[in-house]
């Protein structure tokens, strides 16, 4: 029998992209043919999100939040209504493959698969890098490494599952349990990026894995709900400063003081003779966090399985 499963998408003022992708995840519920319903979470949306839903899609759950909270708390509402041991975390810019779910689905026969993300391609039919999330150490910070389609596919025809740093937060299928054991997103991170990394690495530092899937695809749409309502400064800034939340967190002392530290310095020098100042500011806003970076390394260490160098090592074992 079919494992049942809930479809979770967070919302905030975009009932446009609600009337266009959701009828593609009713079509995908239909082809896998299994017990599984959709929540939406309309996170204190000021259009006419709430209306679509109710005309529109009436068998769709709904959770509404009366003010805006953010992606992660959205998530989290939504895991916390679902009744089903999977889940699949969906941004509403996202339209799926009808045949997507039940290659996913599969990976949970494995008892120690934390999530599993699809290939991601953009709306010229264009892969996207980070559908596979292959990382390294290099130069200071963590490189996403190159990889081709072809390759990929081959070796998932081979039976080889592909590991995966972490499953990319706008599609993926997480296990309920393990999700709510790491607390979820950490509120670090908040509004929002870098969440999803982060919560794959703290899944992984358990001993928990991520894969990557090639034989599935979505769409991702080119303008989601943050791009159409924060301004892009402040995006540039809240990015900075969550990748060296997240590096703070995660790398070794020797990582961080021989090669992170110094690197992120040059950097910024770099940007402010070019009078760029809103990475600075964002690196700025990263003191401010350091007490909580402190609190998150600790834990890491007094629950991990592995360390962050054995991490990667299983990440890019193969490749």
């Amino acid at each position: 029998m079919k494992q049942s499963f809930t479809v979770i998408i967070p919302n905030y003022n975009g009932a446009q992209l609600l009337r266009k992708n959701l009828p593609s995840v009713q079509t995908a519920l239909s082809v896998y043919a299994a017990p599984a319903s959709i929540i939406v979470v309309d996170d204190g949306s000021a259009d006419d999100s709430l209306v679509v839903l109710k005309q529109e899609f009436p068998d769709v759950q709904v959770v509404v939040h009366a003010k805006n909270q953010g992606f992660a708390e959205a998530v989290h509402s939504g895991v916390n209504a679902a009744n089903t041991e999977l889940l699949f975390l969906l941004n509403s810019d996202v339209a799926l493959q009808p045949d997507i779910f039940a290659p996913l689905v599969a990976y949970f026969d494995d008892e120690n698969t934390f999530s599993v993300n699809p290939l991601i391609y953009d709306e010229q039919g264009s892969v996207k890098r980070h559908s596979w999330n292959l990382r390294q150490f290099k130069s200071g910070s963590l490189k996403l490494r190159d990889w081709t389609l072809e390759d990929a596919l081959t070796r998932r025809k081979q039976g080889e599952k592909l590991a995966t740093a972490y499953a990319h937060g706008g599609s993926f299928m997480v296990r309920k349990s393990m999700f709510q054991t790491l607390g979820g997103f950490h509120p670090i991170y908040k509004p929002y990026y870098g969440e999803d990394y982060d919560l794959g690495l703290r899944a992984w530092r358990k001993g928990w894995a991520s894969y990557f899937e090639p034989t599935v695809s979505i769409v991702h749409q080119s303008v989601g709900a943050i791009r159409a309502n924060v301004k892009i400064q402040q995006i540039k800034c809240t990015r900075r400063r969550n990748r060296y939340l997240l590096e703070w967190i995660h790398l070794t002392p020797r990582q961080l003081i021989l090669s992170a530290f110094p690197m992120s310095l040059f950097q910024l020098l770099g940007e402010l003779l070019i009078l760029d100042k809103t990475n600075l500011k964002g690196f700025l806003q990263t003191f401010s966090k350091i007490p909580e970076v402190l609190s998150a390394r600790k834990e890491i260490r007094q629950t991990q399985k592995l360390t962050f160098d054995e991490v990667l090592k299983r990440i890019n074992r193969v490749n």
